[in-house]
């Protein structure tokens, strides 16, 4: 942030150090009112990242040792000890990291910083469930028409050169300034899936244990194993709950044969962790948890030079976010867009869909409201006649507008 004014500081939060407009390289202290210690740090992503969201912020809990909270991407590391020399600390004064859920963003940096720092791993017991399978091969394994068509819409439009994504390192400055080190290149999703299926988690949490101070709660809905963890009157949200933007819901997913043979009782039934109606589940829980709590987030705390703070209403926000885009869907339906695919572009108009990712997931944001529809009797999804695609159909009612106006507290 070299020759640009510090924004205003909110109350709670103390700069260490700080980064570029984004939050890369940014460092802070959280104010507990007298309980542990809370740092925060904008972990830069590798060159091979995306860098649509900015760092992913770790956070550093020092309570009954010192807990880290999402260590980052696979080739970050230098990123996450750089901000950890800034608090005064190195990899090993780390105790034990947790992630909140298993995305590369979040889980990725776990066996680099395992060796750096001999930190135990923990995470939500279904991570080590699902770390064998990549996402791909969860898509390939449920072979439900909208799956199909899914992977039908990615084939016909597939990107012709490699993904590029803006954005540059900044270095030090010599004053206090961010002091990131070169960009290097990354670990490549390869590397990552064989980090992740090899790497061995010490503790498998459930939902309600605690250590400490610090609570666990189980919150799918946008990732099987996603962890909301509480602490005080802070909230790490991972990807749960994020300022500026909506998280992406997951698709439901049948389980494989093998993992589902391989998972406890009480997470047997899919719909349980897959799928907008159980991401909007784990919402509603965040709702519940009390007022006057602050979000912290594992993106966009600190965006376009600005904190972006929030609290426990941005639940609420989102949730309501659904049901207008359930109401936008069906009017798309309405309009006559019943193709998967006509659909998915006009629920998304107002974006540029002109490469397969961007298109996939909108498709994929799109089936998670579709499939919700489907489950209360709102929509009926028809394979056409000739097997290639499906078709959109509505049914008249509206019960979808009950079961997610249910879960907006008054």
């Amino acid at each position: 942030m070299t020759g640009t004014t510090h924004p205003d500081v909110p109350s709670g939060i103390t700069v260490r150090r700080w980064g570029a407009e984004n939050g890369d390289g940014l460092v802070i202290d959280v104010d507990t009112h007298g309980g542990p210690l809370v740092h925060g740090i904008g972990v830069e992503p590798p060159a091979d990242a995306s860098r649509a969201n900015g760092p992913t912020w770790a956070y550093v809990i020092e309570d009954d040792g010192v807990t880290l909270i999402d260590p980052g991407h696979l080739g970050s590391i230098d990123f996450l000890a750089d901000g950890l020399n800034v608090l005064g600390m190195k990899p090993s004064d780390v105790d034990r990291m947790v992630v909140t859920h298993g995305h590369w963003d979040h889980d990725g940096g776990v066996a680099e910083f395992a060796d750096a720092s001999g930190a135990e791993f923990w995470a939500h017991e279904l991570w080590a469930a699902y770390s064998p399978y990549s996402y791909g091969q969860l898509l390939r394994a449920d072979k439900s028409p909208l799956r199909i068509e899914m992977t039908r819409i990615g084939e016909r439009m597939r990107d012709t050169g490699p993904r590029t994504y803006g954005g540059s390192v900044t270095k030090s400055s010599g004053n206090g300034e961010p002091g990131n080190p070169e960009r290097k290149p990354g670990g490549g999703r390869d590397n990552y899936e064989a980090m992740r299926s090899s790497m061995k988690v010490d503790r498998g949490l459930v939902d309600g244990f605690r250590h400490g101070a610090i609570e666990y709660l189980h919150t799918p809905g946008h990732w099987p194993d996603e962890m909301t963890i509480k602490l005080g009157n802070l909230i790490f949200t991972g990807d749960h709950v994020l300022p500026e933007i909506t998280p992406h819901p997951s698709m439901a997913y049948s389980h494989p044969t093998d993992l589902s043979a391989s998972l406890p009782d009480r997470y047997k039934n899919p719909g349980d962790v897959w799928g907008l109606m159980a991401y909007l589940k784990s919402l509603h829980r965040v709702c519940q948890l009390g007022k006057g709590l602050t979000v912290m987030p594992a993106h966009r705390l600190f965006n376009r030079n600005q904190f972006r703070m929030t609290d426990e209403r941005r639940a609420v926000e989102t949730i309501a976010f659904h049901l207008e885009r359930c109401d936008a869907l069906v009017r798309a339906i309405e309009d006559g867009y019943t193709d998967l695919e006509l659909a998915t572009r006009e629920l998304f108009s107002y974006r540029p869909l002109t490469g397969s990712y961007h298109l996939m997931s909108a498709a994929s944001e799109t089936i998670s409201h579709v499939e919700l529809l489907e489950d209360t009797g709102d929509m009926v999804v028809h394979d056409v006649e000739d097997g290639d695609g499906v078709r959109l159909e509505l049914t008249g009612s509206r019960n979808y507008r009950d079961v997610i106006g249910d879960l907006i507290p008054d």
